[in-house]
């Protein structure tokens, strides 16, 4: 009688330990919400000052620099314009990011493109004032020709405003509107744009090989640097080396209370 009593307490003392080890390894899990994370495989890496909206609290990223996954796991930047791009590098050093247009075409968008209430501006040191003009004519030499705008039978030129154009033929052109300080990103046929970020000033820590983040107990928003962060790979191999010494019944009993903890894990992710 006392050797099953004994043998029922060694089981639930082993079920008691490898349970608490299972809620320490998770509980960092709970702790930490603003780990690296991307949208895809071989996505952008995506830690702070940026964020994935709707998956981590606002506290893991700096306001304005909120990012989201699609349904085809790109990750996706709005601009207080309504402008949307797909983030196709994040260089946390430099502060720079790498993006593209959804559909392909760039200038259609440089009517909304206004980053006066952003935190970004262009990366491009050269800027132009364009007139564009809508034309029936073909002549494309020496001309800034943003095709994608174009319709069958009309395409669609940007002229630097104040040039001299009497040698091209407008007699089949209407004038459309212009823009001021277009950067040659927007302009260019492959569809690559570069925007940059001064603040929050993070570009040190990078280069540093740092990561960086918001200061606790201040109530003015500033940074700081910190370490990279350990991953848990060693209390996961510990984890499933105690599980090769457990019984059928108490493996079963764990993953309940495992799930039970992810559950849970999910729940207050989700509404943090």
């Amino acid at each position: 009688m006392e050797l099953k009593i004994f043998q029922v307490m060694d089981m639930d003392l082993s079920l008691l330990c490898l349970l608490l080890l299972l809620l320490v390894s998770h509980g960092v899990g709970l702790k930490d919400m603003c780990q690296e994370a991307r949208c895809k495989k071989h996505g952008p890496v995506i830690r702070f000052p940026f964020r994935i909206k709707g998956k981590q609290p606002d506290y893991c990223g700096y306001p304005g620099f909120d990012l989201s996954c699609t349904d085809r796991k790109e990750t996706l930047l709005k601009l207080p314009t309504s402008v949307k791009l797909y983030i196709k590098n994040i260089d946390y050093a430099s502060e720079l990011i790498t993006a593209t247009d959804p559909e392909n075409c760039l200038p259609r968008q440089l009517l909304n493109f206004n980053l006066s209430t952003s935190p970004f501006k262009f990366a491009a040191q050269l800027q132009r004032d364009l007139d564009f003009f809508n034309c029936t004519s073909r002549q494309r030499d020496s001309y800034l020709w943003t095709s994608c705008l174009g319709v069958p039978g009309y395409d669609i030129y940007a002229f630097m405003s104040g040039s001299i154009v009497t040698y091209f033929d407008l007699t089949s052109c209407s004038k459309m509107y212009n823009l001021s300080s277009v950067p040659d990103d927007l302009n260019s046929r492959d569809n690559i744009l570069h925007l940059n970020w001064s603040r929050p000033a993070c570009g040190l820590c990078g280069a540093l090989g740092k990561f960086c983040r918001l200061k606790n107990n201040t109530d003015r928003i500033e940074t700081e640097c910190y370490d990279k962060p350990k991953s848990n790979e060693g209390t996961a191999c510990l984890t499933l080396s105690a599980l090769v010494y457990l019984k059928p019944i108490q493996i079963v009993c764990l993953f309940w209370n495992c799930w039970i903890i992810c559950l849970f894990k999910k729940i207050r992710f989700k509404y943090s």
